[in-house]
C-alpha cells in the first residue's frame, strides 16, 4: 500500500474527555456500507451529542420517504439537488439547528429521513479527517471515537479507507468533471465506498483514480 496516503488530521482528543468505543472497525465498515446502499440505518452511541443536528446540514429527503416529507411539512422543504428528481432538501435555522430539533431532541425521530438514519460521524474517524472547520461540535465527538481491531485485516481495512480519503484530497485534478466533492462528509463517504482500491492499489496515481471512480460507480449501481 502507498504509505504516504496514510495520515490523520482529525483534531487531537482533549485529555479530559474520555475516549468513546466505536466498535470493531470491519463490522462498522460493513454496517456503514449497508446503510449507504439504502438497506439499513446506523446504530450510533450518540449519548447527549446532537452535533449533526446543530451543524448547519441540509438534509436530503427522497421522494419515496412520504412519512418524513409529511412530518417535515412543505414550509420547511426546498427543491432537491440537480439530477435527483423528486427529492427535497430540509434546511436549518439561522443558528444551524435542524428545523426538526425541538427541546434538544428530534421531533420526527421515528419517521426521520434516510439521510439521518445513515449519518454516522464515525465515518470521519474512519477516514482520518474531521467534519470541517465549521463543524466544531461534530469534530469534538470525532476526536473521541476509538475503533478496535480484532484481526490485522481490520487495521488493513481502516488504513485503506483513510488512504482513499487522503488520495481524493491530494489529487482532485486526477478526477475530471468535478467528480471529487469538496465537502468532508462526501469525501469520507466516497472513501467507504471505494476502500477496496487501497487493499491492493494500482501502481500509478492515474490508475488509482480510475479504480476509485469505477468502484464508486459499481457501489452506486448496486444500490440502484
Amino acid at each position: 500500500m502507498a504509505l504516504h496516503y496514510i495520515q490523520r488530521d482529525h483534531p487531537p482528543m482533549n485529555p479530559t474527555d474520555p475516549a468513546i468505543p466505536a466498535g470493531n472497525f470491519s463490522t462498522w465498515l460493513r454496517d456503514m456500507r449497508t446503510a449507504l446502499s439504502g438497506r439499513g440505518g446506523m446504530n450510533v452511541d450518540c449519548g447527549d451529542c446532537r452535533g449533526c443536528c446543530v451543524s448547519s446540514y441540509y438534509v436530503k429527503v427522497r421522494a419515496y420517504e412520504t412519512e418524513a416529507l409529511k412530518r417535515i411539512g412543505e414550509e420547511h422543504l426546498e427543491a432537491g439537488p440537480p439530477g435527483d428528481p423528486g427529492s427535497r432538501l430540509m434546511g436549518y435555522h439561522p443558528d444551524g439547528r435542524c428545523r426538526m430539533l425541538v427541546d434538544g431532541n428530534c421531533s420526527i425521530y421515528t419517521d426521520r429521513p434516510e439521510t439521518c438514519r445513515s449519518y454516522d460521524c464515525r465515518v470521519f474517524a474512519a477516514a482520518g479527517m474531521n467534519a470541517g472547520a465549521d463543524k466544531p461540535v461534530i469534530n469534538a465527538r470525532v476526536a473521541r471515537w476509538r475503533f478496535d481491531y480484532e484481526q490485522e485485516c481490520d487495521r488493513q481495512e481502516h488504513r485503506a479507507v483513510t488512504a482513499v480519503a487522503n488520495f481524493l484530497r491530494q489529487h482532485p485534478v486526477r478526477f475530471g468533471h468535478g467528480r471529487v466533492p469538496s465537502r468532508p462528509a462526501e469525501i469520507a463517504v466516497l472513501a467507504v465506498k471505494a476502500y477496496e482500491v487501497f487493499l491492493d492499489p494500482p501502481a500509478s496515481d492515474r490508475d488509482i483514480a480510475a479504480a476509485i471512480v469505477a468502484r464508486v460507480a459499481e457501489f452506486d449501481s448496486e444500490r440502484d
